[in-house]
């Protein structure tokens, strides 16, 4: 049942929706920096619920927002063509807050300079008053076969709380192709010129927002004044998120489209002005008359009719983008002719009817009546006619990529249903058919994945992986009880992980493309220990070498995603140790170098220490066999020292030995090391006293006394005097914070990676609804 309910997220509720770049890991996200922005105002009005609920706000306010320079925002690089890649930002926490008092205040003319445009198709057009959601998607356990809207749009619902804004009127680029708007204009025109901006976000000038906004030499004229305006406003912030820089904007976060929105807006109305002006032959164009100019973020759509009249619109468009430093893309101008249909459309509608006509299950039928269903569907016939397709229809990989896993993610959903549907007691036969439905579904979005890997279609292949192995569990869907034999099921599991694994392989520690394998190492944990990455191969993908010791040593800096990724996989499994004792070390030194130059402004940092802290993988703890070997080496002295003399040197000898196997337990740096000091204190005060001469010997049982019950004390004291906190008291120190350091580790279970009750399925649906493109 959906429900609509009004938002009552107060104004902090922008960083949940528009600071952040859609393509950051899974794991990854500011629900509980917003958390903590409720929890800080109310600590701010109430000394007694900070003392009760806040007990470290001075450390964390000195961490978070106690930036003394311009913050550097944590760049990151992803897949964005081949042998290309796009820098995406995350801002400073400092600067996310001054992004949530800028659209509190200045949200009125956002929306208002917005609706300027006779081109925009897609636009802030209100602030967000209502959301609507299932219940089924706050259940655990449940099937997540949900779809979901991208964006709020105006008039329209939607599921998630994913933007501060509601747009008008596509949500999505692929809905204007199949739009009414669309069709309508292909009636009244020819022809379809299809432009882009050549980097957009790159090319801004970020003093351009006032030249939009007010007339450039007006601007320029009276800068001091322009500072306090909206637009000076809007580019002094841009500036302070991106390190003072004036040339290009952050990407991905939706606040950077916001500010491109709105000197586009202008370029839009500059064009549609000129336009309407007489030309050198006495010509002028009409909007809606004599063309049609469609915008989506930087990509126009121009109906026309005559060629002349294309001519002028794009030699304007020229003019007025070079008026705000910023070019069209010609290399990627398309012209189409009626029948006007994309490359990307004819594509998509062949793809369509190729699963339709080959991922079939159909009932087969035995002299009129139903027997058992068949799965006719071949994955290598598949292929083969997916790429004459792409052929044919000359269009590349990554254009049809999304919508053809959108594809298969629903003929998994299909598949799962129609088992579903069928009586409890399935045959061995029928359950085969259905094992081979979803190999094959496997074995085609992998080899359509491997084509083009990208967030985007990183995140829907996964939400395919995570569709099969939630059908497959114990779950509520299922009452608990596997659909499938465990043969079958791991058949399955194994596919998966096999072809994880090769793309795993042949995407080693890149850092340009780790964010999107960083999901599948993430997909692949999700199906149980027996498909864990052995420590050689785990190793191999973060370029890392296995020393002769053991120990281990990374070949490739790993930035704030590689390492918090790297511990939510690795946790504290013993199989991994060697690279969680590297990690602790790599964490170690960044600060310790970082000391020196003010790590407070540095985005990663300031986010990896808060994400340290609460990681419960960085806690000692001590395992059933590290507990057992250390009462073996304590039993083991106790019995050396209590068992009869009768040789003295080999009686201190067995001492000597024994002390020395229990010093080299590894377990013993995660105890208190007050508690083993005092039984090796005790250890030389005895052997000491026994190496005198018997005649000298005057306290002997007194000190045999102390050292057998430091021993006992040990044995049955260590397990409470373990240290848990030892490696983060370290990096705190290391930092200079000496006071309050176990109430700033355990103020907050998470701050911006969820370490624990980890739900895939719908970290991954959150995770789609906030796409754009």
């Amino acid at each position: 049942m959906r429900k609509k309910i009004p938002i009552t997220y107060s104004k902090e509720r922008v960083v949940l929706s528009d600071v952040l770049p859609y393509e950051t890991p899974v794991t990854f996200s500011n629900r509980y920096f917003y958390k903590y922005l409720i929890k800080r105002l109310k600590s701010k009005s109430n000394l007694k619920y900070r003392k009760k609920h806040n007990k470290a706000y001075s450390e964390i306010e000195s961490i978070l927002f106690g930036i003394k320079a311009k913050a550097k925002p944590f760049n990151f690089n992803i897949t964005h063509k081949q042998n290309d890649f796009r820098e995406l930002c995350v801002i400073h926490p400092f600067n996310q807050l001054k992004m949530v008092d800028f659209y509190e205040e200045y949200k009125s003319l956002i929306i208002y300079y917005s609706s300027l445009s006779p081109f925009s198709i897609r636009k802030p057009s209100k602030v967000a008053n209502f959301t609507f959601y299932n219940d089924i998607l706050h259940k655990k356990n449940e099937d997540k076969d949900l779809q979901y809207s991208q964006i709020e749009q105006d008039d329209s619902e939607y599921e998630n709380l994913k933007s501060f804004f509601s747009y008008r009127k596509y949500s999505n680029i692929h809905k204007f192709y199949e739009s009414y708007q669309f069709h309508r204009s292909e009636k009244k025109y020819n022809k379809l010129l299809k432009i882009d901006v050549t980097k957009c976000f790159d090319s801004i000038y970020t003093h351009s927002i006032a030249w939009a906004l007010f007339n450039k030499d007006i601007v320029k004229s009276n800068i001091d004044d322009s500072l306090s305006t909206f637009g000076g406003e809007f580019d002094r912030l841009m500036q302070d998120l991106n390190a003072n820089e004036t040339n290009g904007i952050i990407i991905g976060p939706e606040f950077s489209r916001i500010f491109a929105e709105l000197i586009l807006q202008q370029i839009d109305i500059n064009i549609h002005e000129s336009l309407k002006s007489d030309d050198s032959n006495g010509k002028y164009l009409v909007h809606k008359v004599d063309y049609e100019i469609f915008r989506y973020v930087d990509d126009y759509f121009i109906f026309y009719n005559k060629e002349e009249d294309k001519e002028r619109i794009t030699e304007t468009f020229k003019l007025a983008l070079k008026e705000y430093k910023m070019y069209l893309n010609d290399k990627k101008s398309i012209q189409y002719s009626k029948p006007i249909i994309t490359e990307i459309s004819i594509a998509k509608q062949k793809i369509n009817d190729l699963f339709n006509n080959h991922l079939i299950l159909k009932e087969k039928e035995n002299q009129g009546e139903p027997t058992n269903p068949i799965l006719y569907f071949s994955s290598n016939n598949v292929i083969t006619r997916f790429k004459s397709i792409i052929k044919e229809s000359e269009v590349e990989y990554k254009d049809i990529m999304n919508y053809t896993l959108a594809v298969l993610d629903n003929k998994t959903s299909k598949l799962i249903n129609k088992h579903n549907s069928l009586e409890e007691d399935i045959s061995t036969k029928t359950q085969k058919e259905f094992e081979k439905g979803f190999l094959e579904i496997l074995d085609v979005t992998f080899f359509l994945y491997s084509v083009s890997p990208k967030v985007n279609s990183t995140i829907k292949v996964c939400l395919i992986i995570d569709k099969i192995t939630s059908f497959l569990k114990k779950n509520k869907t299922n009452d608990y009880k596997e659909p499938f034999t465990s043969n079958n099921k791991h058949n399955i599991f194994k596919k998966i992980s096999d072809e994880i694994n090769l793309v795993l392989n042949k995407n080693k520690s890149k850092k340009e493309t780790q964010i999107e394998t960083l999901y599948l190492l993430i997909a692949l944990s999700q199906l149980g220990r027996e498909y864990r990455l052995n420590l050689k191969v785990l190793c191999t993908y973060f370029n890392i070498s296995i020393n002769k010791d053991d120990s281990v040593r990374f070949n490739t800096e790993l930035n704030y995603f590689s390492i918090t990724v790297l511990l939510f996989y690795i946790k504290n499994i013993k199989t991994y140790n060697s690279i969680l004792s590297e990690l602790k070390d790599i964490i170690l030194n960044k600060y310790t170098k970082a000391k020196n130059y003010g790590w407070k402004d540095n985005t990663e940092l300031v986010l990896l220490l808060m994400d340290i802290l609460t990681c419960p993988y960085l806690n000692n703890e001590l395992d059933r066999t590290e507990k057992n070997n250390l009462i073996e080496n304590t039993n083991q002295i106790y019995n050396n020292v209590i068992s009869p003399i009768s040789n003295q040197q080999i009686y201190i000898q067995d001492i000597k030995n024994s002390i020395k196997i229990f010093t080299k337990n590894k377990s013993l740096s995660k105890i208190d090391k007050r508690i083993s000091q005092k039984i090796l204190n005790c250890a030389n005060k005895y052997i000491k006293e026994l190496e005198k001469s018997v005649w000298l010997r005057k306290d002997i049982y007194y000190l045999e006394e102390q050292f057998v019950n430091s021993l006992i004390n040990f044995k049955t004291n260590f397990n409470s005097k373990i240290d848990k906190y030892a490696f983060k008291n370290r990096l705190l120190n290391s930092l200079d914070f000496k006071k309050n350091k176990v109430a700033l580790i355990e103020q907050e279970r998470f701050w911006f990676t969820k370490w624990t009750e980890f739900d895939f399925g719908l970290e991954l649906q959150a995770k789609r609804s906030q796409e754009v493109y």
